[in-house]
């Protein structure tokens, strides 16, 4: 009995052995996956979790691609507007300084400049996929704060961040898709002041911080004449006088009462005037007080004066009695700074002063706005000589856009070659993974029905081997 329990429990094994393989067969077929689980194939199995693994990562990868190509090609869309802005600005100051144009047309073309001031605004505050597009880092609130008199835009402060947002977009690589629109609307080649009046101010040798154009205000204080000659200032002296610095003389007279401030035209006096005029060749003018004059004075006196800079029309003022070659006037406002060589500064007024390779886009808009208004009543020779400065200002942002239009397209077709390159990797990584994964069909199904017929066979075999008996063999 021994010999049939054997052949009995061997056959039993076979077939159990057959229907696990053929239930595997089909569970392939019906998924048509060659790996179900670990233990199918542990060595394809850890391959093909590291290249899954690695196929999402391409996919990641791959997102932030898509999207920091969407954000910069809105990015470019938005520069070209400002570009084709800036072109028109250009053309509106090249007219204004015309000598065709009047006060009124300047008035027109300013108003247009003002509209176009805020369209670049709101451009440059543009937000694209939740995210500001010139913030830098931070994204979320408008880098472009704006404030206002008299209904115009007199200032344009930026409020974002200085440092962009990284995203990475390949294996080591990583691309903003925001930008920081200090960089790209401000200029960052700064150069000498430029002095355009005829106060005799000058840059001094420290490195100013201010920006696109300021207006430093020369203000009068006080004269002193020097010397023994009774000469006193005017009751108008300290708010009326135009002389400044050392360099000024007063020629007296006193018995024929005449009086010559610098060399220039001569101006005769009774002796009672307390608040005498007194003019040189220039136009300069200090009033004087000659009622303490000593009768028998004849000479020149040295004229001492002290005065006040000022860069925010005279809300703060830093006081100078011109001997210092090198004075810090600082804006209150922006708390940015000038510094000035008062030395050869000979008379107060007011005295525009340029800084090449600073000029945003933004303050130069507001700068030519201004100029033609008029708003600080220059004569119109002066106007139309700082508005045809400002046409190489507006040309200066304007390149500078251009090279930022330019980085963006570079940045634009870099990752475009990049997304190809990524989307090819991820196509071969696929691959490799549903290789090991996937059944050879074809393969599978020979195999099953070879399963099947030695399953049959067996069960042929055994039905035949349980059917023999004692009678078998007599």
């Amino acid at each position: 009995m021994s010999g049939w329990g054997t052949i009995f429990s061997t056959t039993q094994a076979m077939l159990r052995q057959h229907a696990e393989q053929l239930a595997q067969l089909q569970e392939t077929v019906a998924s048509g996956a060659r790996l179900r689980r670990a233990s199918d194939a542990p060595v394809d199995a850890f391959r093909l979790l590291g290249l899954r693994t690695e196929s999402r990562s391409l996919q990641t990868y791959g997102d932030n691609l898509t999207r920091v190509s969407d954000s910069l090609n809105v990015t470019s869309s938005v520069l070209s507007k400002m570009s084709e802005t800036l072109t028109r600005v250009r053309e509106l100051v090249t007219q204004g300084v015309s000598g065709t144009y009047s006060a009124a047309n300047r008035k027109t073309i300013a108003d247009e400049i003002n509209s176009l001031l805020e369209q670049l605004v709101s451009l440059a505050n543009t937000k694209h996929g939740g995210q500001r597009l010139f913030g830098g880092s931070h994204t979320g609130s408008a880098p472009y704060t704006t404030e206002y008199e008299n209904g115009r835009i007199v200032r344009v402060t930026y409020e974002g961040s200085r440092q962009a947002v990284m995203v990475p977009v390949a294996p080591g690589v990583e691309y903003s898709g925001v930008l920081v629109g200090d960089d790209i609307f401000g200029g960052d080649s700064r150069r000498a002041p430029q002095f355009f009046g005829n106060t005799g101010a000058a840059g001094g040798v420290g490195t100013s911080s201010v920006t696109n154009d300021v207006w430093l205000t020369v203000s009068h204080e006080s004269t002193t004449y020097l010397g023994a000659s009774g000469m006193a200032p005017g009751t108008s002296s300290a708010a009326a006088d135009t002389i400044l610095g050392d360099n000024h003389t007063l020629t007296i007279d006193a018995p024929n009462k005449t009086l010559r401030l610098d060399g220039g035209p001569e101006v005769t006096f009774s002796g009672g005037e307390t608040n005498l005029v007194v003019a040189n060749n220039g136009g300069d003018v200090a009033y004087v007080d000659v009622t303490a004059l000593g009768g028998a004075f004849v000479g020149t006196v040295g004229i001492q004066t002290t005065g006040s800079l000022s860069i925010d029309d005279g809300a703060s003022q830093t006081a100078t009695d011109f001997t210092n070659a090198n004075l810090a006037v600082t804006d209150s406002v922006t708390g940015r700074v000038l510094y000035v060589d008062g030395t050869g500064i000979e008379r107060s007024g007011l005295e525009p002063v340029r800084t090449p390779g600073t000029y945003d886009m933004f303050g130069a808009l507001v700068t030519v706005r201004d100029l033609m208004l008029n708003t600080r009543n220059m004569s119109e020779s002066k106007q139309l000589a700082l508005l045809g400065e400002m046409v190489d200002s507006v040309t200066e942002v304007t390149q500078g856009l251009t090279v930022a239009e330019m980085s963006v397209g570079a940045r634009i077709g870099v990752l475009a070659t990049l997304g190809e390159n990524l989307d090819n990797i991820q196509t071969y990584t696929d691959d490799q993974a549903a290789s090991l994964e996937d059944a050879d069909i074809v393969q599978v199904v020979t195999e099953l029905a070879r399963r099947q017929m030695l399953y049959e066979v067996t069960l042929a075999s055994a039905s035949k081997l349980l059917q023999l008996s004692l009678f078998d063999y007599i």
